[in-house]
């Protein structure tokens, strides 16, 4: 006799077919959108290349930034995904909408400016911005601090990037050929590749700074309104800086003339700042680490090599490097798993000493954590190495 499933694993059910329908249904018009817009055979893969490619660069140096506890794949492609699909088509329906209001209001010409002012800055970091209150909500056992906000951000910009260039980068072939292209590309995605990410990555630095309070003080809520406040001023920076400054220039202008003034004003100095942050979080992640794990050393789940190795970074570059020369990308993964697996109980051991109260469904217990590192241990052991070995 068959068993009925129980009502909240249908409602589960439920829930993931109709998600997966959304998901299907957003992808095939932003797909649409692509195709329709950049619809020359030569065009299409080009744009397409121009855009994707240091998209993914970027990512990569993104998520080199959070070091010691690597973050979920399935987090990491949910923001970056949602950057290039979702953020994307809500604004582009909010943006038309906006458009059509301010012509009614303002006339053509002042839709013009005020839209690339001030609509697209707020609409875009609005839905951008969207995702990362999501992430906080689904992955908050995951969502730890400052870093980890600052890096979903810009993973949300990046995707966000990567459409749109598509979009820019065939237009700009459709009116001036493969140079136009180049040019475009060399704007837009070399000396101004980081703009999106740096805006959202301002949000989610502030929504990272929030988490940690611990829903405490009404700093927690004041400064991701401030953190979404400075994503819109940077991005109303740059739109409007390039309609100013080619103004001042007159006839004159160029987009290279243009770029070069944007970037070291509006651009550079953000983009410093939240390197120093992430650079300041990165340390902060790596205090935690000694704290915490300090006293596993103690219980024996950890030994004194084993802690030296996870909490000094050239140890645990070295042993990660190793690894690969000895057993090739599986052992590689099996240590770096067994550094993830401690970094992760480290930080469950921070927020808990720190008043954090679990959602139903991250109630794991820390001996699961150490019983995973154990079996980790022996798995390395069976290919006749231990965790700290590789270090040398």
């Amino acid at each position: 006799m068959a068993t009925v499933p129980p009502p909240k694993r249908k409602r589960r059910l439920a829930l993931k077919i109709l998600l997966g329908i959304v998901v299907f249904v957003a992808v095939a018009c932003v797909v649409f959108l692509v195709a329709a817009s950049v619809w020359d055979p030569v065009a299409l893969p080009l744009s397409v290349g121009a855009a994707v490619v240091p998209a993914l660069f970027y990512s990569w140096v993104v998520l080199s930034l959070d070091r010691y506890e690597k973050e979920p794949r399935r987090a990491i492609l949910a923001a970056f995904g949602w950057g290039a699909v979702g953020a994307v088509l809500f604004s582009l329906i909010a943006e038309i909408i906006f458009d059509q209001i301010l012509i009614t209001s303002v006339g053509e010409d002042g839709a013009t400016f005020l839209s690339i002012a001030i609509g697209a800055p707020f609409i875009e970091e609005f839905f951008k911005g969207i995702a990362l209150l999501a992430l906080l909500w689904f992955f908050r056992q995951e969502f730890d601090n400052v870093l980890d906000g600052l890096v979903y951000g810009a993973l949300i910009g990046l995707g966000f990037a990567m459409t749109e260039n598509i979009l820019y980068f065939g237009q700009a072939y459709f009116e001036h050929g493969a140079r136009g292209l180049g040019e475009l590309f060399i704007v837009r995605a070399v000396i101004d590749g980081f703009g999106h990410a740096l805006y959202t990555g301002t949000t989610g630095a502030a929504l990272g700074w929030s988490r940690s309070r611990y829903h405490r003080g009404t700093g927690r809520i004041v400064v991701p309104i401030v953190g979404f406040g400075l994503a819109v001023f940077q991005h109303f920076l740059w739109n409007t800086g390039l309609i100013v400054i080619a103004g001042i220039q007159g006839g004159d202008a160029s987009i290279w003339s243009v770029i070069l003034i944007e970037m070291p004003l509006f651009t550079l100095p953000s983009l410093i700042i939240l390197y120093l942050i992430a650079r300041t979080s990165s340390r902060r992640e790596l205090e935690i680490l000694r704290t915490e794990l300090a006293p596993e050393v103690q219980y024996g789940v950890l030994t004194p090599e084993e802690y030296r190795t996870l909490t000094t970074e050239p140890l645990r570059r070295q042993a990660l490097h190793t690894a690969r020369i000895r057993g090739g990308r599986p052992l590689q993964k099996t240590l770096q798993h067994f550094f993830q697996v401690a970094a992760e109980l480290a930080f469950r051991k921070y927020h808990l000493s720190r008043g954090e109260h679990p959602k139903p469904g991250q109630q794991a217990p820390e001996d699961a954590y150490r019983a995973e590192l154990a079996r980790l241990r022996q798995e390395l052991a069976s290919a006749g190495v231990q965790p700290a070995s590789f270090a040398g």
